[in-house]
């Protein structure tokens, strides 16, 4: 039985399929309305890449990216049809070619246009090596090219009628009307790969061997735009999502605040432009930010919002505030472990069911779909890497609008690396940047004030900073391990006890000695079900152990804090897990810092900056807030150390390097060491080996992470060389002891690693 559609008064033909369910008219048509919002949410983009005709070489793009499945090879295996399950070539080769029909465009253009068709779903260089016949004249490649083009034949009739749409799809949704293109023959459908494809490759050669500063706007953003937005708009339609979403024009704890703002909140909700924020822990920072973010939206309210943490925990919990901020709908997250944590959420629908759903939530948050991002730094830095997709994520980065929270958090080479993306972002896609930070040395701000530009700093006078002091510091001669006798005192007076080491190992074994009843340990050494368990139960505990992974985020308050020593910044982030919200009743509580540490400090944290905040917080009785950044600076004074400062000097120039090179529609299948960047190795204890394996064969995937958890490259061979790895299912084992409440016991040294950034 035939089909046949009627659109638009043009009469009937014969459907040709873009899809099973899906006629490449409707296809076609659908792209065209998702283009049409995305040329309303980022209207600035023609400007940034210096195109002003940008919107009409994407719409061309789109209308023509796939008339090669026409083929009637094609389509009886759309229809099922026949025997073969794929067609053997790509469709994309024979779309380009229509650019013929663009007779009046400029070659310039229909460069552009055949660039973005033939590229839309394969690397450049995936087709120059599948394709390289096309080179050679007296190869069968243009034989074979002619061949799958004869079998258009019988639609290319139907094609060309195709073409009476253009003017009425584009006056409707881009707003003016284009030109209709020529009607074409067969006989006309001639290889555009040579021009395309080869053209770009020389192209792109010449500019990478002399690095001349103006490229062909082709090679920078221009050609970045061109596949970010059509790949968005082709992928965006094939999953039925036809707009994308916009921002809020409120959210909803304003009602509650708006009345009572706090200064910081009152000038960021007045600032225009990018601006660093500091202040205190329980000052309302994310309050702020967001004030500030509406301050600076457009007037369509359709500026893409990144919210960046250092570490999963505080991204799953900003994640869950933002839902209650906005709306389910409108917040995406993305971290290494995003999916497991989305799918944990659901508590209704088969394990099918529910891994469909992730799926498809994960596949829409990585597209420019939701106004609100959560995230790693790492989920923006691999753009610059070139991983697959890095055009869409660039793109939608765009005139947004990027929160780095947390800043302190990173150490030298991390930092090297957000400063120098933010650099690109602030100065070439018009980025708008809040920088926020409860503490911050003097040196930071002034390096990322000078590399972006940023001399605006939103902050609390003296008086009013004063207000949120409720540390007392006491600084104990001698170890931790001294002061045991203490914490029992203090458990026993009722005070929540708070214990923060500097190694996993070090925390491992005071937990155990101190055998408290209500407590818990925390670092990154648990698999991901017991470190989801233990982090419920926060609250709730009489004593708390734990390492690094305490600092930052943790919404947490106890009553009195032991510590390792470390340099003054990492402390302030311990400190301010204790008495969180004092400031409110004017109470102080006890912060202790011991002067001897872990054995393997020195390959932690710099020992001068160590020794510098003990001597510093020796003089300190209470610890006044408005104190606090000149003892910061006071430790710092010198800025990073000499082994520091290489690194940040070594990254920030191998980035540039990395970046010079970075031209669309090539992905870096190497990814430039983006991966390298980790220190991570990721592990299931072997007495799970049983459990892991047969939910991997079950194809239970998100259920067999519950065993997952991650150490570092140096343990990894360590623990190699002593026999204790092995491997199956593609999963490493280690075969090391392991308990719910202590963690991965490998009884050498490690630190709190920082692997959960990715």
């Amino acid at each position: 039985m035939k089909n046949w559609i009627r659109a638009y008064g043009y009469g009937e033909f014969m459907v040709i399929l873009a899809k099973e369910d899906e006629s490449l008219l409707e296809h076609t048509e659908n792209t065209l309305r998702v283009l049409k919002s995305i040329k309303e949410a980022y209207p600035e983009v023609p400007q940034i890449c210096g195109i002003d005709n940008f919107w009409d070489i994407l719409f061309y793009s789109l209308f023509l990216h796939d008339f090669g499945k026409a083929s009637v090879e094609f389509q009886k295996i759309l229809k099922h049809e026949s025997k073969e399950k794929y067609w053997n070539y790509r469709h994309e080769v024979i779309s380009a070619s229509f650019v013929r029909s663009l007779r009046f465009i400029d070659d310039y253009s229909t460069f552009a246009i055949a660039l973005g068709i033939i590229t839309h779903h394969k690397d450049i260089q995936v087709l120059d090596e599948r394709y390289s016949g096309f080179y050679k004249p007296s190869s069968n490649e243009y034989d074979i090219f002619y061949q799958k083009v004869a079998t258009l034949q019988e639609n290319i009739g139907e094609l060309n009628t195709y073409f009476d749409y253009l003017p009425v799809f584009s006056k409707l949704y881009l707003g003016h009307e284009l030109k209709k293109p020529n009607n074409i023959s067969i006989n006309e459908i001639k290889p555009v790969f040579v021009e395309s494809v080869g053209e770009y490759l020389n192209m792109m050669d010449d500019y990478q061997s002399s690095m001349e500063e103006n490229p062909h706007p082709i090679l920078s953003l221009y050609g970045f735009f061109l596949k970010g937005f059509l790949t968005t708009c082709d992928h965006l339609a094939s999953a039925g999502i036809y707009y994308i979403l916009h921002a809020s024009k409120t959210f909803n704890s304003y009602e509650n605040i708006k009345d009572h703002l706090r200064s910081t909140q009152e000038t960021a909700s007045k600032t225009t432009g990018s601006t660093f924020l500091i202040a205190p822990t329980g000052s309302g920072k994310t309050e702020a930010a967001l004030l500030w973010a509406l301050n600076n939206q457009n007037e369509q309210y359709s500026k893409r919002l990144f919210y960046v943490l250092p570490f999963t925990a505080s991204i799953n919990a900003m994640y869950k505030r933002f839902q209650n901020e906005f709306s389910e709908e409108l917040v995406g997250m993305l971290h290494g472990n995003s999916s497991y944590f989305l799918y944990k959420q659901l508590s209704e629908g088969s394990y099918e069911d529910k891994k469909k759903y992730v799926k498809e939530l994960k596949n829409v948050t990585k597209k420019i779909y939701k106004p609100y991002k959560v995230l790693t730094p790492f989920q923006i830095i691999k753009y610059f890497f070139g991983v697959k997709g890095f055009e869409m994520g660039l793109s939608e980065m765009t005139g947004s609008l990027v929160i780095f929270d947390e800043i302190h958090a990173y150490d030298s080479r991390t930092t090297a690396l957000i400063l120098s993306i933010l650099k690109v972002l602030h100065n070439q896609y018009k980025v708008t940047i809040l920088i926020m930070s409860a503490t911050l040395p003097s040196f930071i701000l002034d390096l990322f004030s000078e590399k972006l530009g940023i001399d605006n700093i939103i902050s609390l006078p003296k008086k009013e900073l004063d207000k949120y002091t409720r540390h007392k510091v006491n600084v104990l001669e001698g170890s931790i391990f001294d002061f045991i006798e203490n914490i029992f005192n203090d458990l026993s007076d009722g005070k929540k006890v708070l214990i923060v080491c500097n190694t996993v190992e070090d925390s491992q074994k005071i937990y155990e000695m101190l055998n408290v009843e209500n407590s818990a340990l925390l670092h990154s050494r648990f698999i991901l079900r017991d470190r989801q368990i233990i982090e419920s139960k926060l609250d709730n505990l009489d004593l708390l152990v734990g390492t690094q992974a305490i600092e930052v985020s943790l919404d947490i308050s106890y009553d009195v804090l032991y510590s390792q020593p470390a340099p003054f910044d990492a402390l302030i982030q311990r400190f301010g897990r204790v008495n969180r919200k004092g400031w409110e009743e004017r109470i102080i509580k006890t912060a202790n810092v011991c002067t001897i540490g872990s054995k393997y400090d020195d390959l932690i944290y710099d020992a001068s900056h160590i020794e510098k905040t003990i001597s510093s917080l020796k003089n300190v009785d209470i610890l006044y807030e408005s104190t606090i950044q000149e003892l910061l600076d006071e430790v710092y004074c010198d800025g990073y150390n000499e082994e520091d400062q290489k690194i940040f000097d070594d990254v920030t120039n191998s980035f540039n390097e990395v970046y010079n090179y970075l031209v669309p529609f090539i992905n870096d299948k190497s990814n430039n060491g983006f991966y390298e960047l980790f220190d991570s190795v990721e592990v299931v204890p072997y007495e799970f080996i049983t459990e892991y394996c047969d939910l991997v064969d079950e194809k239970k995937y998100f259920e067999a992470m519950v065993y997952t958890l991650n150490i570092s490259n140096k343990q990894y061979s360590i623990q190699k060389s002593k026999n204790n790895i092995e491997y199956e299912k593609d999963t490493i084992f280690v075969n090391v002891p392991y308990d719910s409440e202590v963690g991965l016991r490998l009884n050498n040294y490690e630190s709190e690693d920082e692997t959960e950034i990715l």
